[in-house]
Parts: structure tokens; sequence; C-alpha cells
């Protein structure tokens, strides 16, 4: 449901979210602040059924003026729709005057059971399309917000609504992390089937309740009118929603994947997975999931997955900073695990079947396949020297699939330490970071974040640190040509890209939850904007 805010003329911004698919639009005219506008667009033609909203400053609108003057303001407006009014839970509860004005413009009573019922329309068309005999034409939403968190205790936030005249209710929450995503989408999976509900996570961690309010029974969800003009944090383009998320193909048996990491709003695999299940005809949708960098916090959101499977979470990417932290959370459950993220002792793709956890790590087998393709002396000959630049997840797996290859494999890290560690774990040799130009090697395979977006002019080695006829192996994919790698090729040398292991990871991953392959050279196509985006 796309927002009108303050960019006129109304009207047209109106059919382009009517084009955009939207079944209704929200007039925040807090935002708007041309009050003849908005009254002259309530007085013409119009094809979509409105939300009238005046949100309070205090709960993260722009109106900071008197409440009188908010409430005569909505009154006046209402009587020009009909629609849907928002007001905040607060105000009403607070206000008789509120209530008295609803009672003129709004039905505060019935209809919601009905309104509940959908067919092949949305909630919302339906609710509107309901035959009534009153003189009331709009229907009440009741909200509450919170601008800076979620709510320890959802449901004691949303239980203060049972015996209000509201048609809908409404949270709107803060979300921190994934973990603040998950306890929104099981508070409105249950509560969706006895009321018409809308709970919505802002930020970019409340993406995924965007989203998933289709499977759980959401009355709407709210979006952009584009990428540049959200009104609350973390609202997704139309185009977004129903192009990369596939949104009007979700539905309640819809499987869930997604990434964890921190952060996860760069990658790209939400891009491959949705266009990979939908040119397989797979009802799934895959979502950014940001957790904490720390332990616990990963484990907490793990944590409640597990307890959860009314979501329906089929699979999951690990990324930085979390293939050690899914290692040991699968470890201390006795979880099934690949040979792979054993011997890496890292995982960077969960998957659960039947309520049985099982950890594999599709770097190492990508790994794997990318130095069989770099040839560096000959035929059937070693490296001399493999240096692995890094210590975390990703450096696990170019180290344990390495070892075997080289004749002689170094670590260097920028905490010397972790690279110490490693190397004593793995029985190989690790260097002090400043004393890695010094090591030589055949073969460099790149595992920190160094030239990652949007530090792209970085690089963990000055050129002439690379050898000709060397062979240099990047894990970073966004830039897809790094600094490094534009060194590397300018100093003579074979190179792998980012671009390339990921690919190669994601379709290994792809295979696992799907059991069957992507398209050949769909995910290639899509990374190098060859191929159109999921619908």
């Amino acid at each position: 449901m796309p927002i009108i805010s303050n960019r006129p003329p109304l009207d047209e911004q109106a059919a382009r979210a009517r084009a955009a698919g939207a079944n209704v639009i929200e007039l925040r005219v807090d935002l708007i602040g041309n009050i003849t506008a908005v009254e002259r667009f309530l007085n013409g033609p119009r094809m979509t059924p409105c939300i009238l909203t005046v949100r309070s400053a205090a709960e993260g609108g722009a109106w900071d003026g008197p409440d009188d003057e908010r409430i005569a303001l909505i009154e006046r407006l209402g009587l020009l729709m009909p629609g849907y009014v928002d007001v905040e839970l607060v105000t009403f509860q607070r206000s008789a005057n509120l209530r008295q004005k609803l009672g003129l413009i709004a039905e505060l009573n019935g209809g919601a059971s009905a309104a509940h019922a959908i067919g092949a329309r949305s909630k919302a068309e339906n609710a509107l399309a309901e035959p009534t005999t009153r003189r009331a034409r709009n229907r009440l939403i009741l909200s509450v917000h919170d601008v800076h968190a979620t709510p320890s205790d959802i449901a004691g936030v949303m239980n203060r609504f049972p015996g209000s005249p509201a048609l809908i209710h409404k949270g709107s929450f803060v979300a921190r992390d994934g973990c603040d995503a998950l306890r929104i989408l099981i508070e409105l999976e249950r509560r969706a089937r006895q009321q018409p509900t809308i709970l919505i996570g802002m930020g970019e961690a409340g993406v995924a309740t965007r989203i998933l309010a289709r499977k759980f029974g959401a009355f709407l969800s709210f979006a952009a009118f584009d990428n540049e003009s959200e009104s609350a944090p973390g609202q997704l383009a139309p185009a977004t929603m129903r192009g990369l998320y596939r949104w009007d193909s979700i539905d309640g048996h819809t499987a869930v994947y997604g990434i964890v990491g921190w952060p996860v709003g760069h990658s790209k695999s939400p891009l491959v997975h949705n266009a990979g299940m939908a040119a397989n005809g797979v009802n799934g949708v895959y979502l950014p999931w940001p957790v904490a960098p720390d332990y616990e916090a990963f484990a907490r959101f793990m944590d409640t997955l597990a307890d959860s499977p009314q979501l329906g979470l089929r699979g999951l990417s690990v990324t930085i900073p979390h293939k050690e932290n899914a290692f040991r959370w699968l470890s201390e459950r006795g979880a099934n695990m690949s040979e792979p993220a054993r011997r890496c002792g890292a995982v960077n793709t969960l998957s659960l079947s039947d309520g049985q956890w099982r950890g594999d790590n599709t770097d190492a087998q990508a790994l794997a396949e990318m130095i069989a393709l770099a040839s560096w002396a000959g035929p059937g000959e070693k490296p001399r020297t493999i240096l692995v630049l890094g210590s975390g997840g990703i450096a696990r797996a170019a180290i344990a699939t390495a070892q075997p290859l080289a004749e002689r494999l170094v670590i260097a890290n920028r905490t010397e330490s972790r690279a110490a560690a490693l190397a004593a774990e793995f029985a190989c040799e690790s260097v002090a970071w400043s004393a890695r130009t010094d090591v030589s090697p055949d073969v460099v395979i790149q595992c920190t974040s160094l030239g990652m977006h949007p530090r792209s002019d970085e690089s963990p080695l000055p050129p002439d640190a690379l050898l000709p006829n060397s062979t240099v192996i990047e894990t970073v994919y966004a830039p897809p040509r790094t600094r490094l790698l534009q060194d590397a090729a300018a100093r003579g040398c074979r190179t792998v890209s980012g671009v390339d292991l990921f690919i190669a990871q994601a379709e290994r991953q792809f295979e696992l939850w799907q059991g069957q392959s992507p398209p050949q050279g769909l995910f290639a196509q899509l990374l190098n904007g060859q191929a159109p985006a999921p619908r």
C-alpha cells in the first residue's frame, strides 16, 4: 500500500500507485501539508480506497499542533471519504471529542468478521465493498507506534485493543534486529486469525515483516511510493515488493528462506534465490535477516526460529560475522553437519527439514572448484605457497580447502592473535600482518572485508606484493572488480572474482534446499545485469 505524502499533484501520484498494483492508498495529511490539495483530491474521482492519516509527532508523524485542530481536520476530511481513518489508540482513549467526531465519519462497530474473510481480492477491498445501510462510510484503524524499539511484550501492547470499536488493529514498531522481526511475525500469525491486524516492523530489520505480512494474514502491508519517498524507515517500493520478493505469489504455504548477517542490506542473495525459485516454480521467498554480531544475538535469533515452526522456515544463508556462530549453535545442539562444515569449523548454509537442522559449507565447495580451475605451475603440480588473508568464516573454509593443495599455507590477519590461533588449529603457518607482503605466494585467497563497498578503494595487498602469473582469488563481490583484482590484473595475475565464488556457493545452496539446480547461467546473468528481476 503506497503512501502519498508531500509531492503534488496527488491525482498523478494516485494513478501511478494504482499502476504499481496498490489496492489502498494512505494519505499522510500530516506530511502533505497542503490541505486544499487534499480536499481537491478527495472531491475528485477516485478508483482506489484511501486511508486518512494525520499522524501526531508523538507517534512518529509530523503533526505538532493542538489535538482539537487535528480532530477537526480528521472530521472535515473524513466526510469526503469513503475509506479508512487511522488514529492512534492513545488519542482515541484520551479524547472524548475524537470519539464523538469519529462517530460521525466512521463505523465504530461491526463488519470485522466479514472484512476478515477474503477471496481473490485483498482484505482492504473486501472490507470496503461490504454493503452497509449506515450513514457512516469510513472504517476505523486504531494504531499504536513505537519509533524507538519493539516492545518486549508485543502481545501485551496489542491486547490493549480488545473491546475497542476499531475494524482493524495496527501496531508499528522499530525492529532493531531479526529477532524483533521474528517476534512481530509470531504475534501477527497468532492474532490475524481472530482479528483484522496490521503488524509492521520499521527499519531495515523489519523488511521481512512487510513481505511476510501476506503469508500470515495481515490486513495489508505498507509500501513507499517509490525508493526515495518512504514515510517510515524500511518501506519498500511496490516494484521491489512485487518484483524481487514476488508479493503476489506469497500465500500461507510459502516456504521462508533468508540471509543472516550484520549487515545484510548489500547482499545479492535475495536477488538470485528469489529468481531461482520463480524460474523453477518453487513457492518460497528469500529475505534479509540482520542479526547483531555477537553470539548471544545469533543464538537468540536461532532459538526463536527453532521454537516457531509456524513461521515456515526452510533454509538460511549465513554471512559475516556469523559463520562460526552457526557452527557453534549447531554443535551445542548435536545437529547434523556436513564434512566440509566440520573441517572448516564454520557454516554458511542452514537447512531445516522435519524439525531437524543441518549445517553445510558451500563456501568450501565453491573454493575447491575455483582453486581447481586456477592453473599455476602445471597439471598435477601443487602451488608452493598459498596465502590466506583473514580469519573469519570464509577464511576458515579457504584454509581447510587449500591446506591439502599447497606445500606451504600461510595465514595473515589484521588481528594477529586470530591468525596464530588458526595456524595452530590447522597446523600451518601464520605471519604478522606487516609481513604479509614478504610471503611471495603462488596463490592469494583474499577473505577480509577490505575493498568491500562502500570502502572500495582499499586493498589488503599493495600491487608490488603480487607476483606476475600468480593466482588471486577474491571473496568480496561488491564491487565485482575490487581494487585488489584491478591491481592483480595489471600485474599479470590470473584472477577469480568474488562474483564467481558467490555464484558457485549460491548454486550449491539452492541445490541443497530445493533438490534441483537453478536454471544454468541465471545467477550469473542476474549479477551481471543481463536477466530480469524475479516476478
